[in-house]
């Protein structure tokens, strides 16, 4: 319960930036309001993923060799946190899916989910967490789920197309990252500071 609602303050501290961020971004990039309304949406889920997993910011940025090079070991008898760096993905793998032409291929698919988990794996090499290849299969299968997903629900709605711009998703994905990394860790210490220590 603790740690879904610390996720949930961390996003909802996010979003202060995050929105006026996509409004302003609609207005000179998108130029459409359901398309940036969307990638907001996206963009809270990336937020969600670093606040979950644990990445380093610009208060917080130390090096520590904690590395686990041995694929399948603990992966069984620590099913539950596979299941949930699965689950994880899925989402990614979905929306990319659905949303943008060039991942309709389950290759670009799950190879865009490997480069992001991969990234996420050695960014944890500077905030004091695990970097595990264990997290890094358990997180591109994800994300090849969340292709099958996608192609499960354009196939029934064959309609439900849209073929948005590539760059937008490295735009939504910078966006995030400057925002998780310079901005929101400053007033979510200041809030939970606050919440430990009221007096």
């Amino acid at each position: 319960m603790h740690r879904l609602f610390s996720l949930c303050l961390e996003v909802g501290i996010a979003s202060l930036f995050l929105i006026p961020a996509f409004w302003c971004l609609n207005r000179f990039y998108f130029r459409n309001a359901s398309r940036a309304a969307v990638c907001l949406v996206f963009s809270l889920y990336l937020a969600a993923v670093d606040a979950g997993v644990g990445l380093p910011s610009l208060l917080y940025f130390r090096f520590e060799r904690n590395i686990n090079l041995h694929p399948f070991a603990y992966m069984f008898s620590d099913y539950k946190n596979s299941l949930l760096n699965v689950l994880l993905f899925i989402p990614l793998g979905f929306g990319l899916t659905v949303l943008w032409k060039r991942y309709r291929s389950f290759f670009r698919t799950a190879l865009f989910g490997f480069g992001f988990s991969l990234a996420i794996e050695l960014l944890q090499l500077f905030a004091r967490r695990a970097t595990d290849v264990n997290d890094l299969m358990t997180n591109t299968l994800g994300a090849g789920l969340g292709w099958c997903l996608g192609r499960l629900l354009l196939r029934r709605f064959p309609s439900l197309r849209p073929s948005w711009k590539t760059g937008e998703v490295f735009v939504t994905f910078a966006v995030t990252f400057c925002v998780m990394f310079f901005i929101q860790p400053l007033p979510a210490a200041l809030l939970w500071g606050l919440i430990l220590f009221p007096d």
